[in-house]
Formats: structure tokens, C-alpha cells, sequence
């Protein structure tokens, strides 16, 4: 037994945790450490290709490698907060699961300008309308599971209106999203 915790919390925290999550909460927790820990990998994998990209986009090296780590760090944070329950957790894994929608949204209107910008080879866009269009649905999926009751009241947010949530979090993200793809036009 760690010095941390007396047996009464960690009993308390299993028998009042644990067992009340839901699965999928379990899952989507997972994945997002997943997720965000393999983004922070091949960020630092891949550092120097990402250095390349953001001076042929035009954006500053700093701002473009701190925000991919700002969104493999969200990812896992949310993660862990998911795995405990916490309040701060759905709202973050929620602006996590929406800012992925309309990034991936923003690549499917966007698809016959960037392998120009790039300078990459230009690959059939209808693979890149499937591969983005699939990863929409998936995010699309998490963040309606994330809004079911049984899944909000797990993370003490049933009170919260958590439809207007999501559309305001849509809003936001759209808004981020839009205005980082004019700047790189």
C-alpha cells in the first residue's frame, strides 16, 4: 500500500470509480492516452520533416511544433482525467473529439490545395475524402457518446445543457480551425 493514500481512499476510489464508469468511457479514455502519447512520438520522431512543413506553409516552427505537442498533451490529459472521472475531463475530451471534426472537415474542403502547397505528390482525393471522411464519423461518434446521460453523470456534467455545449465547442473550433487555414493560404 502506498504512503500516498490510506486504505479507506483507495477502497472508496474502486468501489465508487471503477465499477460506475462506463465501458466506453474506459475505452475513449484509453484511446485519447493512446492517441495523444503516439502524436507526442512522432512529433519528436519526426521533428525535423515538421520543421520543413511549417516553413513551406509559412508558419512560425515555434508556434506550429507547440501546438501539435499542446494537442498530443490535451489528448492525453484528457485521457487520464477521463479514467478518473473528473468534471474538466469531458469538457476537454469534448473540445478534443469537436476540434478534430472540424479539423478533418476542414481537410475534406480544403484536399485540392494542400498537395500543392506541400509539394507532395498527388494522390487519388478520393482516398483522402474516405480516409478524412471516416475520421469525422469517429470523432462525430465520441462526441455523442460523450453527451449521453449515463456518460454525463459519471462526470457529474448532467446539468450542464450538453447539446448547447457542443455546438458552442463546434463554433469555437471552427473558428480556430478556419482561421489557421486562411493563414496558411
Amino acid at each position: 500500500m502506498s504512503d500516498l493514500y490510506t486504505k479507506k481512499e483507495v477502497e472508496d476510489y474502486v468501489t465508487n470509480v471503477v465499477f460506475e464508469r462506463p465501458l466506453g468511457v474506459s475505452i475513449s479514455a484509453i484511446l485519447l492516452i493512446f492517441n495523444g502519447a503516439l502524436l507526442l512520438v512522432t512529433q519528436l520522431l519526426t521533428l525535423n520533416a515538421l520543421n520543413e512543413a511549417s516553413t513551406l506553409v509559412g508558419i512560425c516552427r515555434g508556434m506550429f511544433q507547440g501546438f501539435i505537442a499542446l494537442l498530443g498533451l490535451a489528448g492525453a490529459t484528457a485521457g487520464v482525467g477521463m479514467l478518473f472521472g473528473k468534471k474538466w475531463a469531458w469538457w476537454l475530451a469534448v473540445f478534443y473529439f469537436t476540434y478534430e471534426t472540424m479539423r478533418y472537415t476542414c481537410a475534406i474542403l480544403f484536399i485540392p490545395d494542400v498537395p500543392p502547397t506541400l509539394g507532395g505528390v498527388q494522390l487519388n482525393p478520393a482516398l483522402y475524402y474516405v480516409k478524412y471522411g471516416m475520421r469525422i464519423i469517429w470523432n462525430l461518434l465520441f462526441t455523442l457518446f460523450m453527451c449521453r446521460s449515463k456518460v454525463t453523470v459519471f462526470f457529474q456534467t448532467s446539468e450542464i445543457n450538453k447539446w448547447r455545449a457542443c455546438v458552442v465547442l463546434f463554433f469555437i473550433n471552427g473558428v480556430m480551425v478556419g482561421i489557421g487555414w486562411w493563414l496558411i493560404r
